[in-house]
Order: C-alpha cells, then sequence, then structure tokens
C-alpha cells in the first residue's frame, strides 16, 4: 500500500514538471511589446536621432502590429507588436509625411488590416509627436480604412 502511493507521488511530480514546462514554454512563446515581428517583410528600421519625435500608440484589448509607413518613400519605416491594454512609442520619427496601418486577429483567427485616413507630419526641427488611442469611438478624430494584406507588406 505504501509502494502504491509512492508511485502515486512520483507520477504526480512527474506531471507536475511536465506542466510546468509546458506553461513556461508557451509563456515564452508569447511576442512582448516592441518586438518586430515581420523584420524580414519590411526593410530595415529607420529613424533619425536629430528629430524628438514619436508616434506613441495606446493599445485597447486586442494585440496588434502596428506599421509606420513613409507616404512619400512608400515603404514601412518601423513597426512593432504591441500586447493588449500596453503602450508602445515609436521614437526619432525622421521628417516625412505619415500615416500608421494595423494588423491584428479576431477571437476566430481572421486577420484584419486597416491604414488611417489622414497622415501625420514630422516638420524639420519638430519636438513632440502624435498619440493614438486604440478604441471604437463614435466622436474619434481618426479614422481608419480597410485594407488587404498586401497593402500592409508593400
Amino acid at each position: 500500500c505504501k509502494l502504491v502511493l509512492i508511485l502515486k507521488f512520483i507520477g504526480m511530480k512527474k506531471l507536475l514538471f511536465i506542466l510546468a514546462l509546458l506553461i513556461s514554454f508557451s509563456s515564452f512563446a508569447q511576442y512582448y511589446t516592441g518586438q518586430r515581428v515581420f523584420s524580414n517583410k519590411f526593410p530595415t528600421e529607420v529613424s533619425d536621432k536629430s528629430q524628438d519625435t514619436y508616434i506613441l500608440i495606446k493599445n485597447s484589448n486586442t494585440d496588434i502590429i502596428v506599421a509606420v509607413k513613409d507616404l512619400i518613400r512608400n515603404k514601412v519605416i518601423q513597426h512593432a507588436y504591441i500586447n493588449a491594454k500596453d503602450n508602445y512609442r515609436f521614437r526619432n520619427i525622421p521628417v516625412g509625411k505619415y500615416v500608421c496601418m494595423y494588423m491584428w486577429t479576431d477571437a476566430l483567427g481572421r486577420k484584419h488590416y486597416n491604414i488611417d485616413d489622414k497622415s501625420m507630419e514630422f516638420p524639420v526641427n519638430q519636438i513632440g509627436g502624435y498619440e493614438i488611442t486604440m478604441q471604437k469611438s463614435v466622436d474619434g478624430n481618426l479614422s481608419q480604412s480597410s485594407i488587404n494584406e498586401d497593402d500592409f507588406f508593400n
């Protein structure tokens, strides 16, 4: 009877160990805010250390990927994964005109892609930037349009 209890205890310890390993692996598999998840699809990140500029994204309740697109050069200069209810600041935005593009996955696993309808201008010697709060709002001052995956990555 004691032998059976010892074996059950050892079996339980192994099961707990395996569960702990699985939990730790799944937590390492999660993306973190600021991670460059598409570094293979977007060119090298571009910034200008002489510009004290930023775009602050205040995220809502869904993980999202934000890409900052240069409208003159027609290319993404920076992008980042942003966890739900987290904030991320794109820093040192070069002189130019930009829009943000957004990618997220809904609860059914469908991917969505949007782009801002208004652009953000960063003139020479600007200090400061823009703040975008991600939430649905009737009275919001920034509207977005739906785009496809090709538009997001090209």
